[in-house]
């Protein structure tokens, strides 16, 4: 099993991250590392996505069944138990009241997860030649293998079609047993075959976007074809890289700048709820369309944005700033404060009190923010910063193209 992972930084940049328990996605892996090291500043390609891109590679994620499996050995299931006998790809599970324990090797992925800001991500197999995506699974009937819609399932099948067309011959519907047939190279995971405890379901349940993906019949074939699934792969592997800018991004703020970190986020009536960085920062991979945000954080006032727009080959941007709970008594005191006292005024120039001021004229005017982005973004150059209304948001475009171009590839 391999897998990446894509992480937005400072907001022009992302992380991509792959494991790998298996040979082929372990191997390809390490072609990729190559290529993109040895490609920087003399591909553009690889060079835009790493000055837009902060990549993480491991290569194995389950060391013990990689040691365990045999060369040659196309179907049998030895290379994906750890040394506890123990299938590291249904061990993804939070349940305290579940009798499965939570083995090393899950339990450092999970923390890992749950400490980065993670947007994009795949995992990588043998055994098939497909891209699976969410949900693995049925709720309320484990084992009922029939399509299990995801909320974001127009983004996941979006992207599973894109590794599978970007593929050499993925697409063409590649069956590796006479009971097998994936149309255009994708499935869903749970009308494939249901499982729970899997990585790409805890992935997406925790704001990351993964799909998994089969690449090859064999799952330990020959030294001399690891070329040439390498090959199969690699333009696949480039055009993924780059899908992780589409949809919206943008910074979520207090009154005073400040980021906000952990806000809860979702988009519409999708109840899947993906979280913002330390930094305030957070990412959505969304399609063409119209859209609404909403944003909960503690010790601040719900967020509910107007409907945005995202466009086909930019982000959008959208920059949100909180107002803090407290703040609200604060200014309904301060408020009362001042009534009180234009009373007070008032009525000492009524009953005509020697001395007494003249009534106070009020007017009320309301403070626009300017929100900075902290961060330095060198690709928001031509965004020209806006006042904040009184509504607390502003909109932005940034200008990411799709990059489908492969001709230094």
């Amino acid at each position: 099993m391999s897998r990446f992972i894509y992480e937005h930084f400072s907001l022009t940049h992302a992380v991509f991250v792959l494991f790998s328990s298996q040979v082929v996605g372990r191997e390809l892996l390490l072609h990729l590392i190559d290529y993109l090291v040895t490609n920087y500043r003399r591909n553009s390609t690889v060079t835009r996505i790493l000055q837009t891109s902060v990549v993480h590679i491991l290569p194995t994620i389950n060391p013990d069944g990689y040691a365990r499996a045999t060369l040659g050995d196309c179907n049998s299931v030895v290379g994906r138990y750890n040394r506890r006998m123990s299938d590291l790809n249904r061990n993804f599970n939070e349940n305290p009241a579940s009798a499965k324990k939570i083995e090393p090797e899950t339990r450092a992925i999970m923390n890992w997860i749950r400490s980065n800001t993670f947007v994009l991500s795949a995992s990588f197999h043998g055994g098939a030649v497909v891209v699976n995506y969410p949900f693995d699974y049925t709720r309320g009937n484990m084992d009922k293998m029939a399509y299990s819609k995801s909320p974001d399932d127009d983004v996941f099948v979006y992207l599973a079609l894109n590794y599978s067309r970007s593929h050499h011959d993925m697409h063409h519907s590649i069956n590796c047993s006479a009971n097998e047939y994936f149309k255009d190279g994708i499935t869903n995971g749970a009308a494939w075959y249901p499982l729970k405890g899997g990585m790409q379901d805890y992935n997406y349940y925790h704001g990351v976007m993964e799909i998994t993906v089969e690449l090859s019949c064999c799952k330990y074939p020959p030294a001399e074809t690891l070329q040439v699934y390498w090959e199969k792969n690699k333009r696949a592997l480039i055009n993924y890289l780059q899908l992780v800018h589409m949809g919206v991004k943008g910074l979520i703020m207090d009154e005073s700048g400040n980021p906000v970190f952990r806000a809860k986020l979702s988009i519409d009536d999708r109840y899947i709820t993906f979280r913002s960085s330390k930094f305030g920062e957070y990412w959505r991979l969304l399609l063409p369309g119209n859209y609404i945000l909403k944003v909960k954080a503690r010790g601040f006032r719900d967020y509910l944005s107007q409907p945005f727009r995202v466009i086909a080959g930019r982000v959008h941007r959208l920059d949100v700033v909180l107002t803090r709970r407290n703040s609200l008594t604060t200014n309904r005191r301060k408020s009362q404060k001042t009534t009180s006292l234009l009373r007070e005024v008032t009525t000492q120039n009524m009953l005509g009190i020697k001395g007494a001021t003249k009534p106070m004229k009020t007017t009320q005017q309301h403070t626009q923010k300017v929100v900075v982005n902290s961060h330095e973004d060198k690709l928001s150059k031509a965004h020209t910063s806006q006042a904040l209304r009184p509504s607390t948001y502003f909109l932005q475009w940034a200008f990411f193209s799709h990059l489908h171009n492969f001709s230094d590839i």
